[in-house]
């Protein structure tokens, strides 16, 4: 009798372990890719007011993807991330974030992507893993029409001058190369950037050009100073271009990469064209 209950309690214990087994085999994570594909919709992550980038329009247009939470997004980062949906076969859903919480999303499986107009910098590479640049350009300094400033060719020219930029940026770090310069608070957005310009509050802040551009576009009281080769900005290339971040370890950078290797300078020139073209009027920092 007790060898009979010694057997069944080793028989038991097998068929526990056996169990177990196929039930860590079975919740073994499935790639990103695996999961993208299956949901049927690829989640990107973006603020949906950084034009020529993202844009928020209420009306949909032929280039636009509705977000999640109502209206639609538009703009360069929206022209990627139909490339990238398209390829998975999969629809386009934008989740409209703050800028400081797009990296912490993309970590809790909020997002599947950020497509944001993002710098892969070495910090930012401690929790997410970047792909390839989509995005190549360089640092301006925009300021109004009548700024005192307007000329300057080299950052030792700009003593005095009152500047920001967003939070939680590369560009406010930047400013620190200014001499004299006196660093404004942080501003949580484009508008809020622009109004301050306009209103005086700031002489100018630290943009990328094609975001300077379209800036200007919009608000003709505005224009951007650009300088000498050497006498600029002293950024790697981490913080000239801008890439796609994916969660740790995922399967979706090389897929990315492969289509990002695709894209010509020319092509990716056209895109950013069309994006300061479309982009609405932002005016007053509206």
């Amino acid at each position: 009798m007790k060898k009979f209950i010694a057997l069944m309690m080793l028989l038991l214990i097998a068929f526990s372990l056996a169990s177990c087994g196929k039930k860590q085999e079975d919740e073994t994570p499935a790639s990103d890719m695996e999961t993208i594909k299956a949901s049927g919709k690829l989640r990107v992550g973006m603020e949906c007011d950084y034009a020529p980038f993202n844009w928020m329009v209420t009306n949909p247009t032929d280039t636009s993807e509705k977000i999640q939470s109502g209206g639609y997004a538009d703009g360069y980062d929206i022209y990627f991330s139909r490339m990238i949906a398209e390829a998975l076969g999969v629809e386009v859903e934008v989740v409209k974030l703050e800028w400081n919480g797009l990296t912490l999303a993309l970590e809790a499986g909020t997002i599947d992507l950020i497509i944001a107009g993002m710098s892969p910098t070495e910090e930012r590479k401690q929790t997410v893993d970047f792909t390839d640049a989509y995005y190549r350009g360089k640092k301006v300094i925009v300021v109004r029409n009548d700024s005192r400033f307007l000329g300057a060719k080299s950052l030792d020219e700009l003593d005095g001058i009152t500047l920001s930029a967003q939070l939680n940026s590369l560009h406010y770090d930047l400013i620190d190369q200014v001499p004299g310069a006196v660093k404004g608070m942080p501003y949580e957005n484009s508008p809020a950037k622009i109004l301050a310009v306009q209103s005086g509050v700031l002489d100018g802040f630290v943009e990328d050009i094609d975001v300077a551009k379209a800036v200007v576009e919009t608000n003709p009281d505005l224009t951007y100073i650009t300088f000498e080769d050497g006498k600029g900005f002293n950024v790697d290339e981490t913080k000239i271009t801008n890439a796609i971040g994916c969660r740790k370890g995922s399967d979706m950078v090389e897929f990315i990469n492969a289509i990002l290797a695709k894209v010509s300078t020319e092509e990716r020139e056209a895109l950013m064209d069309k994006a300061r073209r479309s982009q609405p009027v932002i005016a007053d920092g509206e």
